[in-house]
């Protein structure tokens, strides 16, 4: 099997995707990171939210944010061609290595699971890094019911 073949898979879904609607990103998303074909690992959230009629956000590691960015409608070229959203992380409040990094992400559930190709900047053109995956948080799901039914078990002794 070659060092790609995991990728094909990938950027096929990344290719069959829809286009994202950027007013349907708002809230935090768990980050799946696919650096190194076939490894995959939970490393960081994103958070969108909007000011002034602009999607913006950062990403949050452990309660600590870095990488502002903002997005906006872009397209990635040959042999692609397709619409995309682009994470662009060149702002004032990031390193000049932070701020080069674009992500081109496609829709695949609406709302709530978005593919992703990492980028990086060198001599104004787009390195490939990796697929990620964007899975929108559902505060109400991170919790698991203790019982069935509707009524709140009593520990009451007597």
């Amino acid at each position: 099997m070659s060092l790609f073949e995991p990728y094909k898979e990938l950027n096929t879904a990344f290719v069959d995707a829809g286009h994202p609607d950027l007013s349907d990103l708002s809230g935090e998303y768990l980050v799946n990171v696919v650096m190194v074909p076939g490894y995959r690992s939970f490393i960081h959230r994103k958070v969108f939210y909007r000011e002034h009629n602009k999607v913006l956000g950062y990403n949050l590691l452990f309660h600590k944010t870095w990488g502002h960015f903002s997005v906006e409608e872009g397209s990635v070229a040959a042999p692609d061609s397709l619409n995309v959203a682009v994470i662009n992380y060149n702002r004032p409040e990031n390193t000049m290595m932070i701020r080069r990094i674009r992500d081109h992400i496609r829709c695949v559930k609406r709302d709530t699971l978005y593919i992703g190709r990492a980028n990086y900047l060198v001599c104004g053109k787009p390195r490939f890094l990796g697929y990620f995956t964007l899975e929108k948080i559902v505060k109400e799901s991170l919790f698991v019911p203790l019982y069935e039914g509707g009524e709140i078990p009593s520990f009451e002794e007597g």
